[in-house]
């Protein structure tokens, strides 16, 4: 049996409330997609990120657009912050100019980024739960 895949709201919803969150403002929501697969003989690989690459885009008349996919096995065994931390680790890899390409780990993806990244969004969504709570 092969690979099998599912849209997966959950994720995108989540994805989407990084962007906003981290202010990756280079990054068009609208053009980012998540799936979550299952029955990948992959051990280590939690996600994935994938594009629509320059010819497939000019042969399309398309815009760039990104998919995230989730490895469900190993993804969903995550707590909340390492399902966080693998997301804002995959939308690093989207070039500031959202050309379709791909940002390389060296200079800019690894652990200390990804952490410092993950802080921020945590801070940044306890204080907006705070500010949403009905005043008393």
């Amino acid at each position: 049996m092969g690979i099998e895949y599912y849209e997966a709201p959950d994720v995108e919803h989540l994805v989407n409330m990084i962007i906003v969150e981290l202010g990756l403002t280079y990054i068009n929501p609208k053009y980012v997609y998540c799936f979550r697969s299952r029955g990948s003989k992959s051990k280590r690989i939690v996600a994935r990120i994938h594009s629509l690459e320059k010819l497939w885009q000019k042969a399309l008349q398309a815009h760039p657009r990104y998919l995230i996919e989730v490895i469900a096995e190993r993804y969903d065994k995550l707590d909340q912050a390492g399902q966080e931390k693998v997301l804002i680790h995959e939308l690093l890899h989207i070039p500031m100019g959202f050309s379709g390409g791909f940002r390389p780990h060296k200079g800019y993806i690894n652990r200390k980024i990804i952490d410092k990244l993950h802080e921020t969004f945590r801070r940044h969504k306890v204080i907006c739960a705070r500010d949403e709570l009905p005043n008393l």
